[in-house]
C-alpha cells in the first residue's frame, strides 16, 4: 500500500511540473496570436481603412477564439455606442489568458489606440506595439525553454522526495 501511495505522489508531482510547463507554452502561443492580430489590424487600417466596428469580423485565430477574446470583441459589433470594446473583451476573458502583466498591458494599450487617431499616426503607434510584442515573444521563448525544463525537473524531484518520505 505504501508503494502505491508513493507512486501516486510521484506521478502527482511530476504532472504538476508538466502542467506548469504547459502554462509557459500557452503564454507564448497567446503572445504570438496577439501579435498576429496586431499585424492584421495594422494592415486593415493602413491599407483598407477598415472601420473599427467591422475590422475584427474577418480575423480568425483558434487561440484567441478558445480564450474567448475574439467572440467577446465581435459581440459588440452592433452596439450603438462603440467605446472601450477592446478593454471589455480583455476583461471578459482575463481568466483564460496566460499573459504576464507586461504582455497584458501591451495588449491593453494596443487596443486603446485602435481607432483613436489619424491613419499614419495610428500606423506608427501600431508599429511600436508590434515591435514591443515581438521583443516580448523573443524573451518569452528564451525563458519558457528554461522554465519548462526547470518545472519538469522540479516536479520529478519533488515527486521522488515525496515518494521516498512515504516509503
Amino acid at each position: 500500500m505504501r508503494l502505491f501511495g508513493a507512486a501516486l505522489l510521484f506521478i502527482f508531482f511530476s504532472l504538476l511540473g508538466v502542467l506548469a510547463g504547459e502554462r509557459e507554452k500557452k503564454r507564448l502561443i497567446q503572445c504570438e496570436a496577439f501579435l498576429e492580430l496586431f499585424e492584421y489590424i495594422k494592415n486593415q487600417v493602413g491599407y483598407f481603412l477598415t472601420p473599427t466596428k467591422i475590422m475584427y469580423r474577418n480575423f480568425s485565430s483558434s487561440v484567441l477564439e478558445a480564450c474567448g477574446f475574439l467572440p467577446a470583441l465581435r459581440s459588440h459589433e452592433n452596439d450603438e455606442v462603440y467605446c472601450d470594446v477592446w478593454r471589455a473583451a480583455l476583461k471578459a476573458c482575463k481568466k483564460s489568458l496566460y499573459l504576464s502583466e507586461k504582455q497584458f498591458a501591451l495588449v491593453l494599450e494596443f487596443g486603446d489606440c485602435v481607432g483613436k487617431s489619424h491613419g499614419q499616426i495610428q500606423t506608427n503607434t501600431f508599429d511600436y506595439y508590434i515591435s514591443e510584442m515581438r521583443a516580448e515573444i523573443s524573451k518569452e521563448k528564451e525563458e519558457s525553454a528554461k522554465n519548462i525544463k526547470m518545472y519538469r525537473t522540479l516536479g520529478i524531484a519533488a515527486g521522488a522526495c515525496a515518494a521516498i518520505l512515504v516509503i
